[in-house]
């Protein structure tokens, strides 16, 4: 008798099938289709082909979660079939290069006589997949409200016809790879474009400033200024946010942000200086976990000192999102950090506390002599009994901890005479001034 296969053929198969497909956008991988290209060229159909690098996924990956950088790759390839169908091209293979979704394959093919395949249709579908792509992405990032910089869309177009070159599936995959080394030339001269670029921006301190006003509502008086930094390499970077996630990528987070923070200094301090009446305000300046080494040096205390103002009046906000490191690193940091503050003598704010990064115990554990409650958790606060209970929680917190209380983002009387109802007394946002040049 012989012996049973115990192997499942089905379930093989469905292994099998599911490994040539790309998980993240649903396509199927390009190798599926290589003997189907083969037989158009063997009939001397043209096959256009078009390589689309729809982002620095290396970059994104980074600053996004994975289900955005999914989404919005699920998302692009969407609009790629939506754009044929508007210019009526019918007859396409459209499969992901590699699995991961960053790097796309689309064949075009015509055996109707339709369309002709050539450089130049190939030339303006090109132009048209690059504008909407980038729109529908464009329209993905504004909706889900991410600070990252514009997508950046490569596609490299060839026509493969008939010839001994393409007549074998190898062949056709030598052509791919090559594609794709000429999109990531192309990717890499756009990051040393714009890492020259931000090395321009550190080395000329070409950066400018905003400051919003902190309230003290018990005299009702500027209490202190947030510096807000401004500075733009033109497209795709034009929000602030996206251009330090950028330096953090060419690992130059360190040297903006100690640009900004020395800038901040001198616009604020001059100004002070022929303003009597903003002298000895505090200056919030925000300093993200991975630089707070920059207080080490001498030369921010020593510009702090050349302005003959006490240390105490220069505040460093920390977001709450470094509280996400492990028990033990923290302990290590928070020792580190509160030795370096107290020797330099200034003071430390945690910045957007209530937006789930962090326990309480955490923000605790740093002492903070103020605690900022983030702005999108105060919005619309007198009709929402839930932000309500949130935010008496985080007061009584930090009366428990001798923390001062500062709400962002008060924008209507509403909302601020909750606040002040509460006994609040210090507030920031949009009913007591908006953030403005000094000077």
């Amino acid at each position: 008798m012989e012996p049973r296969l115990s192997v499942d053929l089905k379930l093989e198969y469905l292994k099998l099938k599911s490994a040539l497909y790309d998980r993240v956008i649903g396509l199927p991988l390009i190798d599926l289709f290589y003997k189907d290209i083969v037989k158009l060229l063997e009939h001397r159909i043209p096959v256009g082909c078009l390589l689309i690098t729809i982002i620095n996924g290396e970059e994104l990956e980074k600053i996004l979660t994975f289900q955005h950088l999914d989404q919005i790759l699920y998302e692009s390839s969407s609009k790629i079939k939506l754009s044929l169908g508007k210019i009526g091209v019918e007859e396409y293979i459209l499969a992901s290069l590699a699995p991961g979704g960053e790097t796309l394959v689309l064949m075009l093919y015509d055996t109707k006589g339709k369309i002709k395949i050539n450089r130049d249709f190939l030339s303006d579908l090109k132009k048209f997949l690059e504008e909407e792509i980038k729109r529908r992405l464009n329209n993905y990032i504004a909706r889900e409200k991410l600070a990252i910089p514009e997508p950046f869309v490569v596609i490299i177009d060839r026509v493969l016809e008939s010839a001994p070159t393409f007549r074998s599936e190898r062949q056709i995959a030598r052509e791919l790879d090559k594609m794709r080394f000429e999109a990531r030339k192309i990717l890499e001269k756009a990051d040393y474009d714009k890492k020259s670029a931000l090395l321009r921006i550190i080395e000329q301190k070409d950066i400018n400033f905003v400051f919003q006003p902190i309230i003290n509502l018990k005299d009702k008086q500027i209490y202190g200024f947030e510096a807000l930094a401004r500075c733009s390499l033109g497209e795709g970077y034009s929000e602030p946010e996206a251009l330090f996630t950028l330096a953090e990528s060419f690992n130059l987070l360190k040297d903006l942000e100690k640009t900004c923070v020395l800038s901040a200094i001198d616009v604020s301090l001059n100004f002070a200086k022929k303003n009597k009446q903003l002298a000895n305000k505090k200056l919030f300046i925000n300093l993200s976990p991975p630089s707070f080494t920059v207080l080490l040096g001498d030369e921010i205390l020593e510009k702090v000192n050349a302005y003959n103002v006490p240390p105490e009046s220069i505040v460093i906000e920390l977001t709450e999102k470094f509280l996400t490191l492990s028990s033990e690193e923290n302990e290590v940091y928070f020792d580190i950090l509160k030795r370096v503050v107290k020797q330099l003598g200034f003071e430390i704010a945690v910045d957007d506390v209530g937006t789930g990064y962090s326990t309480l115990e955490r923000v605790a554990s740093l002492s903070p002599h103020y605690i900022k409650y983030d702005r999108v958790l105060f919005k619309n606060i007198h009709k929402d009994p839930v932000k309500q209970e949130l935010l008496k929680t985080i007061f009584d917190f930090s009366k428990k901890i001798n923390s001062k209380l500062i709400v962002e983002g008060v924008e209507n009387n509403k909302d601020y005479e909750f606040a002040l109802k509460l006994g609040i007394e210090f507030m920031q946002g949009f009913l007591f001034g908006r953030p403005l040049k000094l000077g």
